[in-house]
């Protein structure tokens, strides 16, 4: 909650945290739960009234087999207490999220599900050459975060793959980036 504007005097405030996820249930038409992130995704195309080929993407970050740890029930009992705010917001937003899976169809959700991950698979036929644990022998724009994350191999002969597979600090350079031509071309004074 304190990433997304909860003052520290409040976070551990029972009623102010309930207030705050009041707000952002008001706020947002969609929360998105990584967990079930095809769900999320079909249910983002249909409130923004995009087709699913518009939702399209590579498993970017995924962490290697080698670097999952699993966190003993004792672990999780205890971030469980101390997150216990964040805990709350996640358990409103999921349940929030199945409500709309239940009021999309299960059985549409299940359809357009199979659809996007066929068109996903489709993405990485046409968009990755390979799979990587050696980062070394990429382009810097399609490097990972960590050592530790699966990396692809993009095909940059077709423009359209390199947004596949670009890490996000070089996503939001570029985008950066267009919006200031943008900008000049509005304002060249600027």
């Amino acid at each position: 909650l304190w990433d997304l504007g909860m003052d520290k005097e409040d976070i551990n405030n029972h009623e102010a945290v309930e207030r705050k996820i009041k707000q952002m249930d008001e706020d947002f038409d969609l929360v998105m739960i990584t967990e079930d992130f095809d769900s999320s995704l079909v249910l983002l195309s249909d409130v923004l009234c995009w087709p699913l080929a518009n939702m399209t993407s590579l498993k970017l970050n995924a962490r290697k087999k080698s670097a999952i740890e699993e966190l003993s029930p004792k672990s999780r009992k205890i971030l469980k207490d101390w997150l216990w705010a964040d805990y709350m917001l996640y358990k409103h937003f999921k349940e929030k999220l199945e409500q709309q899976k239940n009021v999309f169809g299960l059985k549409s959700l299940k359809d357009d599900i199979v659809k996007l991950k066929n068109l996903n698979d489709k993405v990485k036929s046409e968009c990755v050459l390979k799979v990587v644990k050696n980062t070394t022998s990429l382009s810097s724009d399609f490097v990972p975060w960590s050592k530790d994350v699966l990396a692809f191999k993009i095909n940059e002969n077709k423009e359209c793959c390199k947004y596949f597979g670009i890490s996000e600090n070089h996503f939001i350079e570029y985008l950066q980036k267009l919006q200031m031509e943008r900008l000049r071309k509005w304002n060249p004074g600027s």
